[in-house]
């Protein structure tokens, strides 16, 4: 919002320039032809070429956006290269490695974190929650509610401000935010799992679903994808983005809203698909669709940074809170099948 404030500021001041300009070259225009030492041409001509000047100064803004936009992804490209090995020890939230988990391998403890980007406007506060190996725990709550903080802090890309979060095992986040690289389909597979056999990864596209694609591309898995080659529906992007979940075989899953792209005639194919990346493992599902809420093991409701409501979805509907009243309206909007 800054950023786009102080644009809009220089957008303005850019035309509040133009406007000057083209004023003050009309009134010297208007002068100099009625003394005779002008013509409504050259008058004409001045201005059009004042004008001309204001083109490459807005491009020159646009591109200064773009080279922020760069940066911002550079920082994230040299994170990566430097960031240290994963380890399957917690971390507190001053950095200082604690005891081992006393949960089992696949367990997540949340315990009393704060968290906040801005100070003095936070985002999450005071939230406990843990899961045990093996279990499938659905988050719901309005957007703002601080539900992809949350899966963030989980999965270690944010570090909390107060608090701590464990993580026995190894974690894999896959967001809506999904991306197909310029290469072949093995390319896009074999990334999380270098030198993975074709069987393995037809397997692991039949699982979540994609096989139609496969079928679709001439080259199979050795057809150029992305950008520059074969164009893919956001619903196959998110195939193979929950298919590398599978390839990657992590302890603890957390999709945050890793079917939001779907429309609906691929929903319930990606919540299919989702079901299958996450069966067997610790999963913590930011749900955009109740439909995956109703099928967790249990569910959390969130609003305004803390946690509001938790049980199974037949208990939060019995309790007629605020998650029942959200399903009533989810169940009305879908229609009688709730589909």
């Amino acid at each position: 919002m800054r950023a786009r404030t102080i644009q809009n500021v220089f957008v303005g001041r850019l035309n509040i320039a133009e406007f000057l300009g083209v004023g003050g070259l009309l009134v010297v225009g208007f002068v100099l032809v009625a003394g005779g030492h002008g013509t409504i041409g050259g008058t004409t001509a001045a201005m059009l070429l004042f004008l001309r000047l204001f083109g490459p100064i807005n491009q020159l803004l646009f591109v200064v956006d773009e080279m922020q936009s760069a940066l911002a992804s550079l920082g994230r490209i040299v994170g990566v290269l430097t960031a240290g090995e994963t380890h399957e020890s917690a971390l507190s939230s001053d950095g200082e490695t604690s005891s081992p988990d006393p949960l089992a391998s696949g367990g997540v403890r949340i315990s009393r974190v704060d968290h906040s980007y801005v100070a003095g406007h936070p985002v999450l506060t005071g939230i406990d929650l843990t899961l045990v190996p093996g279990e499938r725990v659905a988050i719901v709550g309005a957007s703002g509610a601080g539900k992809s903080t949350l899966a963030a802090l989980v999965a270690g890309v944010h570090t909390a401000e107060r608090g701590r979060v464990e993580a026995a095992g190894s974690v894999m986040l896959a967001t809506q935010e999904v991306h197909v690289f310029d290469g072949t389909l093995r390319d896009n597979l074999t990334l999380v799992r270098p030198g993975t056999d074709d069987a393995t990864l037809l397997d692991a596209l039949a699982r979540v679903g994609a096989q139609g694609l496969i079928a679709r591309l001439p080259g199979g898995l050795d057809e150029p994808v992305g950008a520059a080659a074969a164009a893919l529906t956001p619903a196959e992007a998110q195939q193979i983005a929950l298919a590398r979940v599978l390839l990657a075989d992590p302890t603890i899953v957390i999709l945050d809203e890793a079917t939001a792209e779907a429309g609906s005639s691929d929903a319930g194919r990606l919540e299919g698909a989702a079901e299958a990346a996450t069966r067997g493992r610790t999963a913590l599902v930011v749900a955009h669709r109740l439909t995956q809420a109703a099928t967790a093991d249990w569910i959390v409701l969130m609003d305004r940074g803390r946690i509001v409501e938790r049980g199974t979805h037949a208990e939060l509907v019995a309790a007629d809170g605020a998650y029942a009243r959200l399903w009533e309206a989810w169940s009305v909007d879908r229609g009688p099948s709730g589909s």
